[in-house]
């Protein structure tokens, strides 16, 4: 059995009820510092953004006193360019149509207005697109020599080299529209 004397039972007592005052303070301490770190930040981060939406609010100002006027014109100029292109289509359908108007049967009449439509297309692409075709094509083949560059020239051979293959294999006079006439059968009435 332990005994204790009266100086040690104060001392227990005490030490039991009060925690010791080093650790208190430096609790309350680092949750000051913890606020004023917290605060500080905080503050800074909303000068920043205040800041930030100040530069872009005047950005936008300038660049809608810049973009506004020119968005304005392309609109016009593509709604303009819409119209005439759907007028001279809209010509086109009806001049058409209008040409065929001598055949007795409908479906005579819409198999030659497809046909014409169709050789107005193709004529069309021709003229307008394969150009534009070739050109891209050109800017490809560029942009994919500069960024595969050897890898890319040794594609570029073996697909040449199939479709020289192709090529040959190909015969030498290929079927056309007019050497074999076009049979539509439709189980309907002739409509006139």
């Amino acid at each position: 059995m332990t005994y204790t004397t009266q100086d040690d039972a104060n001392n227990l007592s005490t030490a039991a009820v009060e925690p010791t005052p080093a650790a208190n303070p430096s609790t309350v301490k680092k949750l000051k510092t913890l606020y004023q770190e917290s605060s500080q930040r905080s503050q800074r981060v909303a000068k920043i953004l205040r800041a930030a939406f100040t530069e872009t609010a005047a950005e936008f100002k300038d660049g809608r006193a810049v973009i506004s006027p020119l968005a304005k014109e392309v609109t016009a100029e593509t709604v303009a360019t819409v119209k005439e292109k759907s007028k001279q289509a809209a010509d086109t359908v009806n001049n058409t149509w209008q040409q065929e108007a001598d055949s007795k049967d409908m479906t005579e009449r819409l198999i030659a207005f497809v046909r014409t439509m169709g050789r107005s297309a193709g004529q069309t692409a021709r003229v307008e697109l394969l150009p534009q075709l070739k050109v891209q094509a050109i800017k490809l083949d560029k942009v994919l020599s500069n960024r595969y560059g050897s890898r890319y020239a040794t594609l570029k051979d073996r697909v040449a080299g199939i479709r020289q293959r192709y090529a040959a294999t190909e015969p030498t006079q290929p079927e056309t529209a007019t050497d074999s006439p076009m049979a539509i059968e439709i189980d309907s009435e002739v409509v006139r």
